[in-house]
């Protein structure tokens, strides 16, 4: 990011701004740059706070960060999945929110049960016009098999992705929001 030839525009009429980041004169560069410091550690903070699904060993996420869904918790019986060949979930910025099948309804960033080798369809609807999309990915955070969406913004459209449950993947992301938009995948046997 190159600053210096920016200075002179960078000025804020917050109150809260430092003096020499006001409208009567220039930001300092050195004034800019803590400011933005503290808003990346800020928005980190908030980000891993907001955690969803998969956060640090022994946490858990009593309440659900996005207001539609209603618990973080989904049935992970095995004979509530073993018929399961949809998937449906609505995009917030804050978590996915399982839609279908039953056992998924209205929980946010819910752990999916798949069949090894069984092919599933999962579609997902933009709920908030924020850029999402769907990925599934392995332990060492790659995408498994191309298993991704292009992405939209657009509120009330939908992507489906066509898979394959396989022992490599391990989890299902929103590649433009990780932290917030994820959750845990079983397979398991037929």
């Amino acid at each position: 990011m190159i600053l210096d030839g920016l200075e002179p525009a960078m000025v804020s009429s917050d109150p809260r701004a430092p003096d020499d980041c006001r409208p009567r004169g220039p930001c300092r560069r050195r004034a800019f740059l803590a400011g933005l410091g503290a808003a990346v550690a800020t928005s980190t903070v908030a980000g891993c706070l907001s955690g969803g699904a998969g956060g640090g060993p022994g946490e858990s996420e009593d309440e659900p960060v996005v207001d539609e869904a209603e618990t973080t918790e989904g049935t992970t019986d095995r004979d509530a999945w073993i018929d399961v060949e949809r998937l449906r979930f609505d995009g917030w910025v804050g978590g996915w929110v399982g839609v279908e099948p039953s056992a998924i309804d209205r929980v946010e960033n819910p752990m999916l049960v798949l069949v090894e080798g069984r092919e599933y369809e999962l579609t997902w609807e933009n709920m908030d016009g924020i850029h999402h999309n769907v990925a599934f990915w392995n332990e060492d955070w790659e995408v498994v098999a191309d298993y991704s969406t292009p992405g939209n913004d657009v509120v009330g459209e939908t992507e489906t992705l066509v898979f394959e449950a396989t022992a490599e993947i391990d989890t299902y992301r929103c590649e433009y929001q990780p932290v917030g938009q994820k959750g845990e995948v079983r397979i398991i046997d037929s």
